[in-house]
C-alpha cells in the first residue's frame, strides 16, 4: 500500500473511529446507541459485502473466531426469550450484531489488504489521541467543552465515565509506540509520536484508572519481551512519562482534579495554567522526539551492541515483576499477607477507595459488591442466565444499599449472569480461537519454523495484538465492553489480526510454492455479498424498532400533556406494537385511558406489565401508585407495594410509598 493510500487509509477509518466514541459515548443513551449501532452495522455490513463481492484465493483466517462471535451474538439475542428485562436485552442485541459487523469486516480487510497493518495501527492511534485530546482540552476550557457541573473530579469526557476514557489511552498506547519506533518513516512524524504518548499517559493518571494502568503496564511487558525495538522504545516511552509526571503531580495537587461538584468557575481558576502546562508538556517532547531521532540518524549501534541491549532491557521487563515480588516478600507481612491484604482490599464492599494521587497505588474499590451480586445471580439460572444486560436489574434483590449500577464491571462476572455457563464457554471458545489466530498471524505458535522476520508489517501487527490485549484485560475488570467507543478499535485491532494470516518465513520454504485454491464463482460471491447485505438491513431495522417505539411514546406523552388522550392511546399502541418488550408503551396507554376516565382499562394495562415483568420493581410500583392515588384503594395499594419490596430491598422509592400508604391507611384520610 502505498503511503498516500495507508495515511488516507488511516485518517478515515480514524475519524470514522473517533466518531463512534463522541456518538456513542458512554454507550447507555437509547438514542445515539442505537444511531451508532445502525451506522456502524450498515457501514461494516456494505465493506463485508464489498470483500465478498470481490473475493481472494487462500484460505480463511479467523473465521472460527467470526462463526463464535456470531454464537455469542446469537446466544444474546436469543436470551431475549427468557430475559428479565427484554427490552435492555434487545439493546444489548443490537449492540453485539454491530461488534460483530465491524469485527468481521476486520477480518475480511485483514485477508483483502495484508500489507495494511500500518494503516489500521495508525487509525487506531490517531482516535485514541483525538480521544484523550479533546478530554483534556475540556479542562482547559470548561465553560465551552465541558459540562455546567462535575459530577467527579475524573477525566471521562467524552464518554461521561473515566474507566472508558483510561481504557481508551491504554488501548492506543501500543500502535502510538509503534508510530514512534518504526524505520522508513518520516523525521516529523516520529516525533509527533512523543507528544501524543504523553498525552496518553497523562490521560491515564488523571482518570485515576488503576485498571487502564495494568492493562498497559501488562501490554507493554509483553511488547519488551517480544518486539527487538526495545532500545528505540525506551525513550519512546521513558521521556513521556518523565514529562508527564510534574504536570499530573501538579494536576493531582489541586481540588478542581481530585474533589467532585465542581462548577465552571472553579475549573477555569486553574484552567489557563493547565493549558499552559499541557503546551508546554507537548513543545518539550516534540523537541525530544526530533532530537532523538536526530541522534539515532547521525549514529547507529552496531548490530551485538543493539542484541545486548535489547536482551538486558528484556531481561528488565521480565525482572520487574520478579523483584516486585521479592520486595514484598521481605516486607514486614510477606507476600502471603500483602497479597491476602490487597485481594481482601480488592474484593472489600465497605472499603472506599481514596481520592487524588493515592487512588492510584489503592486496590479498594466496589468491584468485590458487583461481583458478589453477579455470583449470586448467576445461581439463580446457572445455564442461561437471567439474559443480556439484565444484570442491572437482576442485582436490585442482592444490593445493600440504595446505589444503582448497570453493569457487574467485569465482561467475565457480567457474562455468567447474564448469560450463564451458555455465554461463558461460548465467549472462552472464541478467546480461544482468537488467540491460535493471532499466534499464528505472528509466527509465534508452536513448532512454526522458520520464524518470520521482524518487519515493520509484523511490529504493527504485534502492536495490533497488544491493543486487543490491552482492552481485553481491563474490560475484564470494568464495563468497557459495553461502550463502542473503546471495544470498536480493539475489535477492529483483534479482526485485522486474525485475519491477515500467517507471515511469510525468514527464508523461502524449498519446493515449488503452494497454489492457492481459485476464488469462488462469481454467481456464488454475490448471492454471498446479497446475503450479507440482506441480514445486515434486517438487523438494522430489529436494532431501529425500540427507538421508534421510544419516539412514539414520546408523541403519545406530548398528546397526554396536550389533552388529546385518543391520539395518546394510538401512539400508544403503535409504539407497542414496534416494541412489545418495553414497559414505556403500556405504562403511556395506562395514563391515555385514565385521561380519559378509563380507570378499569388503565388498571388492566397496568396490570399487564407486571404480569409481562414481574421481576422490575417499577411495574409493581406504577400499579401501586395508580391504585392509591387514583383508584384511592389503599388497602390493595399497600399489597401491591410490599409485593415490590422483596424485588428491591433497598429502595427508598418503595419505603416511601408504602410509609405514605400506611399512614393514609391508618388515618382514614383519602389518598392525596
Amino acid at each position: 500500500m502505498s503511503r498516500f493510500r495507508s495515511v488516507a487509509a488511516s485518517a478515515t477509518l480514524g475519524g470514522a473511529l473517533s466518531a463512534v466514541a463522541f456518538g456513542a459515548q458512554a454507550g447507555t443513551d437509547l438514542a445515539s446507541g442505537t444511531t451508532v449501532s445502525i451506522l456502524v452495522a450498515l457501514g461494516a455490513g456494505g465493506l463485508l459485502a464489498f470483500f465478498v463481492l470481490r473475493g481472494r484465493p487462500g484460505p480463511f483466517n479467523g473465521a472460527a473466531a467470526v462463526l463464535l462471535l456470531a454464537v455469542f451474538t446469537a446466544i444474546t439475542a436469543l436470551s431475549a426469550a427468557w430475559s428479565i428485562a427484554p427490552a435492555d436485552t434487545a439493546e444489548e442485541a443490537g449492540r453485539t450484531f454491530a461488534y460483530l459487523v465491524a469485527f468481521a469486516t476486520a477480518v475480511a480487510g485483514g485477508r483483502h489488504f495484508p500489507r495494511a497493518a500500518g494503516a489500521v495501527a495508525g487509525a487506531v492511534a490517531l482516535a485514541g489521541v483525538v480521544v484523550c485530546g479533546w478530554a483534556l482540552a475540556t479542562r482547559v476550557f470548561p465553560a465551552s467543552l465541558g459540562g455546567e457541573l462535575l459530577l467527579t473530579s475524573r477525566l471521562g469526557a467524552p464518554f461521561g465515565y473515566w474507566n472508558a476514557l483510561g481504557g481508551m489511552a491504554a488501548l492506543t498506547v501500543p500502535p502510538t509506540l509503534w508510530l514512534a519506533t518504526r524505520s522508513g518513516t518520516s523525521r516529523a512524524a516520529t516525533a509527533l509520536s512523543y507528544p501524543a504518548l504523553g498525552l496518553l499517559i497523562l490521560t491515564i493518571l488523571l482518570t485515576q484508572s488503576r485498571g487502564a494502568l495494568a492493562a498497559l503496564f501488562l501490554a507493554l511487558v509483553i511488547w519488551f519481551v517480544l518486539v527487538p525495538l526495545r532500545l528505540r522504545s525506551v525513550p519512546a516511552l521513558l521521556l513521556p512519562s518523565v514529562a508527564v509526571a510534574p504536570v499530573a503531580a501538579w494536576a493531582l495537587s489541586r481540588h478542581q482534579f481530585t474533589e467532585a461538584f465542581q462548577d465552571v468557575r472553579t475549573q477555569e481558576a486553574v484552567a489557563g495554567d493547565f493549558g499552559l502546562l499541557l503546551v508546554a508538556l507537548c513543545a518539550v517532547l516534540l523537541a525530544a522526539g526530533l532530537a532523538v531521532e536526530a541522534v539515532t540518524a547521525r549514529r547507529t549501534l552496531s548490530l551485538p551492541t543493539r542484541r545486548r541491549a535489547g536482551i538486558a532491557l528484556a531481561v528488565v521487563a521480565c525482572a520487574l515483576p520478579l523483584a516486585t515480588l521479592a520486595s514484598v516478600a521481605m516486607s514486614d507481612r510477606g507476600l502471603g499477607g500483602t497479597v491476602s491484604d490487597r485481594f481482601e482490599e480488592l474484593t472489600s464492599e465497605t472499603e472506599a477507595p481514596p481520592a487524588g494521587s493515592s487512588r492510584l497505588v489503592s486496590a479498594s474499590s466496589s468491584r468485590g459488591e458487583y461481583w458478589r451480586q453477579a455470583g449470586k445471580i448467576f445461581e439463580e439460572r446457572p445455564l442461561v442466565g437471567r439474559g443480556a444486560n439484565t444484570f442491572g436489574l437482576a442485582r436490585l434483590l442482592y444490593r445493600e444499599d440504595g446505589r444503582g449500577a448497570a453493569h457487574a464491571h467485569g465482561f467475565g462476572a457480567q457474562t455468567l449472569a447474564d448469560l450463564g455457563l451458555v455465554g461463558v464457554l461460548s465467549a472462552l471458545a472464541l478467546l480461544v480461537a482468537w488467540l491460535g489466530a493471532a499466534a499464528r498471524t505472528l509466527g509465534l505458535g508452536p513448532g512454526r519454523r522458520p520464524r518470520p522476520d521482524w518487519s515493520d508489517n509484523r511490529i504493527a501487527l504485534t502492536s495490533l495484538t497488544l491493543c486487543a490485549v490491552a482492552f481485553g484485560l481491563h474490560a475484564g475488570i470494568d464495563w468497557t465492553w459495553s461502550i463502542p467507543g473503546t471495544a470498536l478499535p480493539a475489535l477492529v485491532a483483534a479482526g485485522f489480526v486474525a485475519g491477515r494470516g500467517p507471515l511469510p518465513a525468514v527464508t523461502a520454504v524449498s519446493g515449488a510454492p503452494e497454489r492457492p485454491s481459485p476464488p469462488e464463482g462469481i454467481g456464488t460471491r454475490r448471492l454471498a455479498a446479497g446475503a450479507v447485505l440482506v441480514t445486515t438491513a434486517l438487523c438494522c431495522w430489529a436494532i431501529w424498532q425500540p427507538q421508534a417505539a421510544a419516539r412514539a411514546s414520546d408523541r403519545a406523552l406530548d398528546s397526554i400533556e396536550g389533552g388529546d388522550f385518543e391520539a395518546a392511546e394510538r401512539e400508544a399502541a403503535d409504539a407497542r406494537e414496534l416494541d412489545p418488550y418495553s414497559t414505556a408503551p403500556l405504562f403511556v396507554r395506562a395514563d391515555a385511558l385514565a385521561g380519559q376516565g378509563q380507570r378499569v382499562a388503565a388498571h388492566r394495562a397496568l396490570e399487564q406489565a407486571v404480569r409481562e415483568h414481574p421481576r422490575d420493581p417499577d411495574t409493581w410500583l406504577r400499579l401501586s401508585e395508580f391504585e392509591f392515588r387514583d383508584l384511592d384503594l389503599p388497602d390493595r395499594a399497600i399489597v401491591t407495594v410490599e409485593a415490590a419490596r422483596p424485588l428491591d430491598p433497598k429502595s427508598r422509592r418503595i419505603q416511601s410509598l408504602s410509609a405514605e400508604i400506611q399512614a393514609a391507611i391508618t388515618s382514614g384520610m383519602p389518598a392525596p
